[in-house]
């Protein structure tokens, strides 16, 4: 059940109780649902966001049509115009909805028609994100001030594709790729600036006071550059695993949610991510990584996230498993062994990696009780689910790593199904035991 769902059902459970009036319930709960993404725009304001395209559509067919008999000078000044009228407009009906929304919508789309007209009229080509980049700047202004979330939604999501695309393609001025030639070369520092640039106005303009999403795509951009040829590149296994444990961690750490809940998407990056190490039982050395050597700046930058996921391990309360202080103390141990782990790979042998899958079930395993036991001492039937769920995946995996090699005959494979078929009811019973115990 979503954060939401539970609040109105407690909402109308206290109403009826008498604890509170079905006036202060409901006026609690528009003002909780209030905060949800979109939850302002009604099929009205949708609609109204439709028509400000289809006006941007019409109006370049319209152009088009007549776009021979219209001088240089005067298509660029009516452009100009025009968007100042727009912009103006939206301003001045901010209040209401009905009006603004299309304007809004027309004033994000038309620099795009103001990009392309100006490159015709004067025939120009060259850097393919320049464009892009310039249709953000001219729409930021949009996303300050509206006091609807779409623009901000709209122009942040517009920054974070250029940032991937640019950064992750050559010739281009964001361009973060190893310059070829007799001897790779690392790009110009000012494109780590204006990268970095990109990623802060994503994260700025990004509506909301919470992290999450923007942190999320900031730490599955940073694993990208790590992984390609970039001036970030790593390829040593223990280097790779540290950096990886650690965005994961740093992601979890700082994205927290606008309702209050555990942050679904990190947490389950960071479960992923140790749920891979218990692979590597089946290490051979110099199998994954090997040959060219790190960059130093992707060194850096994984020895920096190391160190910002031990600091935010140490000094900030942990969204891992709720409870008291002995829950936060085992979220604590939990997160900060998942990342060190990751020296179980420098210099590794398969004895050290075998070591690092022991270690990395045994945190999974210890995840998984200790959200049956903090679920059984909150009452949430989600997080007993969570720890049942992880447990048993855990056990799953490891039964096929350990006699996988032994399912040769039909029989192996109907004595196994069985087996699976016992453990689901069982580990059923004791789900269904727990979440009515927690009940009563």
């Amino acid at each position: 059940m979503s954060y939401y769902k539970r609040l109105k059902r407690d909402l109308l459970d206290a109403a009826a109780a008498g604890i509170i009036t079905p006036e202060q319930a409901g006026r609690a709960w528009d003002k909780a649902y209030s905060s949800r993404t979109f939850a302002s725009f009604k099929a009205a304001h949708w609609i109204g966001a439709a028509a400000g395209l289809f006006i941007a559509l019409g109006a370049s067919l319209i152009i088009a049509s007549n776009w021979d008999k219209i001088g240089a000078i005067a298509k660029m000044a009516a452009f100009l115009l025009a968007f100042a009228g727009v912009a103006e407009a939206a301003q001045r009906l901010d209040d209401k909805p009905a009006a603004a929304i299309p304007l809004e919508t027309l004033w994000f789309f038309m620099p795009v028609l103001g990009i392309g007209l100006y490159a015709q009229i004067f025939q120009l080509s060259g850097d393919p994100v320049k464009p892009y980049l310039a249709w953000a700047v001219l729409s930021a202004p949009l996303a300050v001030l509206s006091r609807r979330p779409l623009a901000a939604y709209l122009v942040s999501l517009l920054l974070f594709i250029v940032l991937y695309w640019g950064t992750l393609s050559g010739g281009n001025m964001l361009s973060l790729t190893l310059l070829r030639g007799a001897v790779e070369r690392l790009p110009q520092a000012w494109h780590c600036a204006l990268a970095l640039a990109v990623l802060g106005g994503g994260v700025w303009l990004y509506p909301g006071k919470k992290l999450g999403l923007p942190l999320g795509a900031a730490v599955a951009w940073t694993a990208l550059l790590l992984f390609n040829r970039t001036a970030l590149h790593l390829r040593s296994e223990g280097l790779v695993l540290l950096a990886v444990m650690s965005l994961a961690v740093l992601w979890l750490a700082w994205g927290d949610r606008d309702d209050g809940e555990r942050p679904a998407l990190p947490l389950l990056a960071w479960t992923a991510a140790v749920y891979t190490m218990t692979f590597f039982w089946h290490y051979r050395a110099n199998e994954y990584y090997g040959g060219t050597p790190d960059t130093a700046a992707g060194a850096a930058v994984a020895w920096c996230a190391f160190a910002g996921a031990l600091a935010s391990v140490a000094l900030k309360k942990q969204p891992l498993l709720p409870g008291g202080k002995t829950e936060d103390t085992l979220a604590r141990a939990l997160l900060a062994a998942s990342v060190l782990c990751a020296f179980f790979l420098f210099g590794a042998t398969e004895v050290h990696a075998k070591a690092m899958a022991v270690i990395a079930n045994l945190i999974l395993a210890a995840f998984g009780a200790g959200c049956i036991l903090a679920g059984a001492k909150t009452s949430d039937e989600k997080l007993i689910n969570r720890g049942i769920a992880v447990i048993t995946l855990t056990a799953v995996t490891r039964f096929f790593d350990l006699f996988g090699g032994l399912l040769k005959s039909g029989l192996a494979f109907i004595v196994t199904g069985l087996a699976f078929a016992a453990l689901a009811y069982f580990v059923n019973r004791g789900r269904k035991a727990l979440i009515e115990a927690v009940k009563k």
